[in-house]
């Protein structure tokens, strides 16, 4: 959980960060999809660390399921711009949109009064693995 919070706060940083670290920017030895999307990521965790916290009740559960979908979705956006994307990195980001759409199922299932769907659901996006090994297979450790 600890792991996914950090992600999530890395969300919340503007793209305006990515147009500031361009690829022109990174050294040519480390010009690749991965290196840019683990500087991206650095970002985003550091920003979930501020912005999420950690929730106890199902209502700040319910907050942080919204928080992280948003979050997660910037994020998402801004990793998807990085030119060069090899096929892992791909799939990297298809992970990550499992995620996000887990994450909405989640808050679904809330909104329709749910809440026992909504903590299973939780739970499962909290400890899933998915999108971190995919990032870490596209040399992108930083990121998932």
């Amino acid at each position: 959980m600890g792991r996914r919070l950090l992600l999530l706060a890395a969300v919340t940083t503007t793209a305006a960060f990515t147009a500031t670290t361009s690829v022109a920017a990174v050294p040519a030895s480390q010009n690749t999809w991965a290196a840019q999307a683990n500087k991206v990521c650095v970002v985003w965790l550091a920003k979930v660390k501020q912005e999420l916290g950690s929730p106890v009740t199902a209502a700040q559960l319910y907050s942080f399921a919204v928080k992280a979908k948003a979050l997660e979705s910037q994020e998402y956006g801004v990793l998807a711009q990085i030119p060069s994307r090899t096929d892992s990195g791909t799939a990297a980001l298809a992970a990550m949109k499992v995620d996000i759409a887990e994450v909405g199922s989640a808050i679904t299932a809330w909104n329709k009064g749910n809440a026992a769907l909504f903590v299973q659901i939780l739970k499962k996006y909290l400890n899933d693995g998915r999108a971190k090994s995919a990032f870490a297979i596209a040399g992108a450790n930083k990121c998932g």
